[in-house]
């Protein structure tokens, strides 16, 4: 035989070798596929029935039993309950009450009523005694009255100050007076001497003029001014006579004195110099 045809047997044989590994290759495929689809169309498998036999007494266990009579009791009291809507006025709103139970309440509620009003009337009754109380009040002054008494009280005080200051006017004259009167005593115990002393002349000596301040029937003008006069540093005394009271300030001493002490007076009161 030739090389060739010896070559074409051993090619058959290698083509046969690979078609039967695809041929088996496809049929494995064709198996899977075919298992696959039992499985995915397969009926739910029998073996699930124990378990709903087993798990249906369960369901019969957990079953709720019936409702006994107390639980409709129970029921009962709640629809009656009272429940308090407003808690200020605690006024309790009932639902679905019986005719008996809407009685009870309406009788209570006229009961809660007459209560209140019986304790609101001793109120009531003491009231209208509160506007006397008011009336009875001082009104306030108005504006005008308030300056009025302001200016009264203002008046008054002048008055006391006047008055003090006149009295202590009056306590710095007597007080004057009484220095004069001593002075005056004195002068009289030393009169013996000057007389010796005193020359024939009629002319008056140095030392004898003095201030005469004004001439007053009333005495208590003289005295007025009097102290004025002694406010003001003069030794004023007053001379009283035939219905005049005569204010004089001295003897100062020469004329010249007399007149310096009349220019100083001018600011209290017009005085004349006189021979004293």
């Amino acid at each position: 035989m030739s090389r060739s045809s010896m070559a074409r047997p051993k090619k058959s044989k290698g083509m046969s070798v690979s078609t039967i590994l695809s041929i088996v290759i496809v049929l494995f495929l064709a198996l899977g596929l075919g298992l696959w689809l039992l499985k995915e169309n397969a009926p739910t498998p029998t073996t699930a029935a124990p378990n709903q036999v087993a798990v249906k007494p369960i369901t019969q266990n957990t079953t709720l039993p019936s409702r006994p009579e107390e639980v409709y009791s129970y029921i009962r009291d709640l629809e009656t309950r009272e429940v308090v809507t407003d808690p200020n006025k605690g006024q309790p709103k009932s639902a679905q009450l019986s005719k008996e139970q809407l009685a009870q309440l309406e009788e209570k509620r006229k009961q809660e009523e007459t209560a209140r009003l019986t304790t609101e009337q001793p109120v009531a009754t003491e009231q209208p005694a509160k506007p006397e109380i008011v009336a009875e009040q001082p009104v306030a002054p108005s504006d005008a009255e308030i300056a009025a008494k302001k200016a009264h009280e203002q008046k008054l005080a002048e008055e006391k100050r006047k008055q003090a200051e006149l009295k202590k006017q009056q306590e710095l004259a007597k007080k004057a007076e009484a220095e004069k009167t001593k002075e005056k005593a004195e002068q009289v115990k030393a009169t013996p001497a000057k007389v010796e002393e005193k020359p024939t002349a009629s002319q008056p000596k140095a030392g004898s003029f003095g201030l005469q301040c004004g001439a007053f029937k009333n005495k208590a003008q003289a005295e007025n001014m009097q102290a004025r006069l002694a406010m003001a540093g003069f030794n004023a005394r007053i001379v009283s006579g035939a219905d005049w009271n005569r204010v004089f300030v001295g003897p100062i001493g020469n004329r010249t004195a007399a007149a310096t002490a009349q220019s100083n007076a001018r600011s209290v009161a017009e005085c004349v110099i006189v021979a004293m």
